[in-house]
């Protein structure tokens, strides 16, 4: 017993050893290409979990990885990288489902201001944009996202997300008539809206005015918003809008 618990201990340093080596001795870019040539010709929906994974893992042991644009994933592995306007935080988000008409979406926040590469994991749909607005010296981030129900269904989100100890949090910034929410969703259907007309969320500019399309019973847009307002402490619901 003795000698098989030592030749485990010896097999599991010299794989720990290789694999540190791994991440000194290769360089990022090389690392990224080997995950490319891996996957590329695979039929993706088989393998995009094992792509996540692969991808995840080189980020969290490679420190050049929060400056690193991963063009060859981005590209050819459907990779989509967003950034923080204050260029303090980056989103991955990984294309996770079965290829079918439902949607899967995986997505992760890295910190540019942690000493480790840590990755958060954020309950988001497909992340589409991301704003930044403060309330005193307190940055809030604006996520908007897609869920993809199936091919005619699906859920438009905006979230929003403080940094607190090292890790980004829902706060409710949101005031409806009678709540205070961190996120608010809209649901979409094609057969409502075939050809899409208009943004379900609007956000102007200045950052002001938040809009959500007001749908009818039946799940019609009626051309008309929800409109939130700016104030000095979050976005307030102010009534109906064109």
């Amino acid at each position: 017993m003795k000698i098989i618990s030592k030749w485990l201990l010896g097999v599991f340093c010299f794989a720990h050893f290789n694999m540190a080596l791994y991440a000194q001795n290769i360089s990022i870019q090389q690392a990224e290409q080997a995950i490319d040539q891996k996957y590329a010709a695979l039929d993706f929906y088989a393998v995009n979990q094992q792509i996540e994974n692969d991808v995840v893992d080189l980020i969290r042991e490679n420190a050049e990885s929060y400056a690193y644009s991963f063009p060859k994933l981005t590209e050819n592995l459907r990779l989509k990288i967003n950034a923080s306007p204050d260029q303090l935080l980056k989103f991955y988000t990984f294309d996770v489902g079965g290829g079918g008409t439902m949607g899967k979406f995986s997505s992760y926040a890295q910190m540019k201001s942690s000493k480790s590469t840590k990755l958060q994991p954020l309950e988001t749909g497909y992340i589409l944009k991301i704003d930044q607005v403060k309330w005193g010296a307190q940055p809030i981030y604006l996520i908007q996202s897609y869920y993809k129900g199936d091919s005619c269904h699906g859920l438009y989100q905006i979230q929003a997300f403080k940094m607190h100890a090292q890790a980004l949090t829902a706060t409710p910034v949101f005031q409806t008539k009678k709540q205070q929410l961190s996120s608010i969703e809209v649901d979409y259907d094609c057969h409502c809206d075939e050809e899409q007309r208009g943004s379900y969320i609007r956000v102007s500019k200045d950052l002001n005015k938040i809009d959500i399309t007001l749908l009818d019973q039946n799940s019609r847009p009626t051309g008309k918003y929800l409109r939130y307002q700016r104030s000095n402490t979050g976005y307030r619901y102010t009534g109906v809008t064109k």
